[in-house]
């Protein structure tokens, strides 16, 4: 009769399934299974910064030379504009996915109704009283007891159909007494006498864990394998199948393996070893490289398991996995599920520290702020300051350099050992040179005295170098530039760019010795560059600004023949001949300005070219050349060149007499330019063609200063007030020439004019004062006819013809002068007829006629 008992699944011993069971996500070690370290690909390296090249200076545009003095200012070359460099990206540490340890198989008591069954049931034959025995001490817990009474059953009983089930449970017996071996030889022979049926699938399970606990992972399979086919008990027969999985893992079956896993997760109902399966299937997809089918598994394991842990466990590893495989929107997607849902606050925040960096190394800063304030407060309390820093630097990339300021300050505050980091220092700097700040330069040097990174040593000081440049202090950015030229940390773009610029705040600072050794050190390693013509016209201004004339027309010609296609040309030649200029030799400053013309007619320097021409055509007293030059250049550039053309010009017309054109000019001209003796002429030549309102208008300004009036233009201004009848002006203009010379003939004719001008005032007595002054002064000679004749108007106003006849009759005997003494000889004909004598007026009117034929015609008499 067969026994009615079914065996069950007993708690095991150390050797057993508990020892075994899953205890991390991910198994890598095969022969270690319950060890799981965390895959490689979940590390990170940490990049190097690497400075952004600067842009090479552009060519300076140069300033004209004048010829007397040198005018030289080169442009300053474009500032080395470092874009924003990079800084490090943040290494994060390797996220370690949470434990996932699925309850161990639980193994109760032979009559607990939730028991997992191991062994099938009996079929009640109770064949012989020792196995009814041994089956009630059994189910009584004495297995010391029953064994003796099952191996007398064996012993008796070997054909017995229940036969199976005694071998089973004397195994089982020793097992739970703790006798390993002698269970170990009770399932073996078990095994050996019955191939196939319930017990012997059973004895196999049995023996499979202890095969898997001592890592004999080939035997374990074999039996595990045949437990999984011969077991009744799904569970027990899924549980077989998970090691069966676990064993071909270790033995790096690793095709084998993984399609045992696939058919645990595939199996319906209740499914102790579903997330188990599925994580040890990751690894080994892993560990074979198929790291696409990996994210796979942990996808569907994150869908289907039943466990918040487990699932953030493997939703951690198949974010980190995705951003491997650069699937950076799927990564995301693992690490905010895990960090916007439900689960163990360490995960969430484990999640979302992950999620910032993959923003931050993805350069979505937008991401990172979108966040919102108060992120640090999301990530582990160790990675706080990594969090700040990483929003920093976001800020830093969105252009918002003061709000990234603002976060490494807190940054130095909260956390001073990570705010005095030098890298953290240098991303600060970056912000500090992006706002303009003026403490920056300071800020650099400080960070100097403790930075290591030979990158960030060479970044800041260039960038203090162009703040140094931008601020004007061209000194402080030569010395600055002079650390960094040959620095091996720069590219030799960077060496380049800054070699230029360090030239040239030596020229702008004064240092023209050392500006022309650093543009001459420039061109030697540099021979072919596109700065190479530019700093050798620099070299050959600084050249100019220490009077080496010579040296410096050789470094222009250079240019003109070493590099003739460079724009560097037209300012060479322009130099050339503004040199030229400087040194006097006019000839060659004409030929190379009109070179210069010739070869680039639309030239910027065009009307300094012309006015160079006209000046140098002036000199040469070529005034008509000069007038078509000049006046070419203040038409192409008036705000330059209309005040400094019109004066020579003016003065061109003037040595070619051309009296309408100088007045013309003069009518243009800035009055200060006009120089007094020019005006004077003007004024002689309006004079003498009866303009007498010109005249005096053209002698105004000088009134205003007295002391700039020539003598002479005294005199003529007081003659032509005269002319115009305003007496009482031309006094004063008398007054004012009498008080600058002492000449006798000067002051005569000043003293007739004085009277002249007071007897038109009727001021006889001040008029015959000056008259005999006069008279007294030229005894003899025009001056004296002159005064005779005044002397005799004076005589007439006072109505004393006779008198004033005889005074007009003198000047007719002492004098032939065609212009004075026919006027003397009709107004002694008047004074006669005014005195009644009329036939001594006829006589004068007679002499009149035979010695000046004409004169009475024209008089009208």
């Amino acid at each position: 009769m067969k026994l009615g008992i079914r065996f069950c699944f007993f708690i095991l011993p150390a050797c057993a399934v508990a020892q075994v069971e899953v205890r991390r996500a991910l198994p890598v070690q095969p022969l270690d299974p319950d060890s799981y370290p965390n895959p490689a690909w979940v590390e990170r390296a940490v990049e190097e910064i690497e400075v952004r090249r600067a842009l090479p200076a552009s060519a300076p545009e140069p300033t004209p030379l004048y010829p007397s003095p040198i005018e030289v200012t080169p442009i300053a070359p474009a500032p080395i504009a470092p874009a924003p460099i990079a800084p490090a990206p943040i290494a994060p540490a390797p996220i370690a996915p949470a434990p996932i340890a699925p309850a161990p198989i639980a193994a109760v008591p032979l009559d607990d109704p939730s028991n997992i069954r191991i062994a099938p049931a009996s079929n009640g034959d109770a064949g012989s009283a020792a196995l009814d025995r041994g089956n009630h001490l059994y189910s009584r817990k004495m297995y010391d007891l029953a064994i003796p009474e099952y191996e007398l059953f064996l012993i008796s009983s070997t054909n017995s159909p229940s036969r199976d089930a005694a071998l089973f449970r004397v195994a089982e017996c020793h097992r739970m007494a703790g006798n390993s071996s002698a269970a170990r030889s009770a399932y073996e022979k078990l095994l050996f006498e019955f191939k196939a049926g319930e017990f012997a699938a059973a004895g196999a399970y049995r023996l499979g864990e202890i095969h898997f606990a001592e890592k004999h992972f080939e035997p374990a399979f074999l039996q595990f394998d045949l437990a999984s086919s011969g077991v009744g008990d799904p569970e027990v027969r899924l549980s077989a199948a998970y090691f069966a999985a676990r064993s071909l893992d270790a033995l790096k079956k690793d095709d084998m393996a993984e399609e045992r896993y696939r058919a645990v997760l595939a199996a319906s109902g209740t499914n102790p070893y579903h997330d188990n399966a599925g994580i040890a299937l990751a690894a080994l997809q892993l560990r074979n490289g198929k790291k696409t089918s990996a994210l796979s598994t942990l996808a569907n394991l994150i869908e289907t398991t039943s466990s918040p842990d487990v699932g953030n466990s493997a939703a951690l590893q198949a974010g980190a996995l995705a951003k491997e495989l650069g699937i950076v929107d799927k990564a995301l997607q693992f690490y905010d599920r895990v960090a916007q849902r439900g689960g163990d606050e360490k995960s969430r925040s484990e999640a979302f520290l992950a999620a910032l960096r993959l923003r931050y190394e993805t350069n979505d800063a937008d991401g990172i702020i979108g966040a919102g304030e108060g992120i640090e407060n999301r990530v582990p309390v160790e990675s706080r300051a990594e969090a700040l820093q990483i929003l920093a630097s976001s800020y830093r990339k969105a252009g918002k350099e003061n709000l990234a300021v603002g976060i490494y300050d807190r940054l130095a505050k909260e956390f001073p050992e990570m705010a005095s980091n030098p890298d953290t220092r240098y991303q600060r700097l970056l912000s500090l040179y992006a706002t303009k700040d003026k403490g920056f330069v300071s800020a650099v040097d400080e960070f100097l005295k403790i930075a290591k990174n030979p990158k960030h040593i060479a970044s800041a000081s260039l960038l203090k170098a162009e703040t140094l440049f931008l601020q004007g202090d061209y000194a402080g950015a030569a010395a600055a530039y002079g650390t960094i030229v040959e620095n091996a940390a720069f590219t030799p773009e960077q060496q380049k760019a800054s070699l230029y610029k360090w030239a040239w705040c030596l020229a702008e600072s004064g240092d023209q010795s050392g500006a022309i050794r650093a543009y001459t050190s420039f061109v030697e390693k540099n021979p072919q560059d596109k700065l190479a013509a530019t700093a050798i016209l620099q070299r050959g201004l600084a050249k100019q600004k220490t009077g080496d004339f010579d040296s410096s027309l050789s470094d222009f010609e250079l240019v003109v023949k070493a590099y003739p296609f460079s724009k560097e040309v037209e300012i060479a030649i322009l130099q050339i001949a503004l040199t030229y200029g400087q040194k006097k030799n006019y000839s060659e400053m004409s030929n190379a300005f009109r070179l210069l013309l010739q070869k680039f007619p639309n030239t910027a320097a065009a009307a300094q070219a012309k006015f160079w021409l006209g000046w140098a055509a002036f000199e040469q007293k070529d005034y008509k050349a000069a007038v078509a030059q000049l006046d070419s250049a203040r038409t192409l550039d008036p705000a330059a060149y209309r005040d400094r053309a019109a004066l020579r010009i003016l003065l061109s017309h003037f040595q070619l007499k051309d009296l309408s054109s100088t007045a013309r000019e003069a009518e243009q001209c800035k009055p200060e330019l006009i120089p007094p003796e020019l005006r004077v002429w003007l004024a002689q030549g309006m004079f003498e063609s009866k303009d007498f309102i010109k005249a005096e208008k053209h002698l105004a300004p000088l009134v205003a200063i007295p002391a700039s009036m020539p003598v002479d233009g005294w005199i003529l201004l007081a003659e032509t007030q005269m002319a115009l009848n305003k007496m009482a002006e031309a006094g004063t203009s008398v007054d004012q020439y009498l008080s600058m010379t002492e000449d006798p003939d000067a002051r005569a004719r000043g003293l007739l004019l004085k009277a002249r001008a007071a007897l038109g005032l009727n001021k006889v007595a001040e008029a015959r004062l000056a008259a005999d002054e006069a008279l007294q002064l030229q005894p003899e000679g025009r001056l004296n006819s002159e005064a005779r004749y005044v002397v005799g108007e004076i005589f007439f106003k006072e109505s004393d013809f006779d008198s004033a006849a005889r005074s007009f009759m003198a000047v007719a005997v002492l004098t032939e002068d065609p212009d004075i003494t026919p006027r003397a000889l009709k107004k002694a004909a008047e004074a006669y007829r005014l005195s009644g004598k009329d036939a001594e007026a006829d006589k004068a009117l007679k002499e009149v006629g035979e010695r000046f034929p004409g004169s009475l015609m024209n008089s009208g008499v």
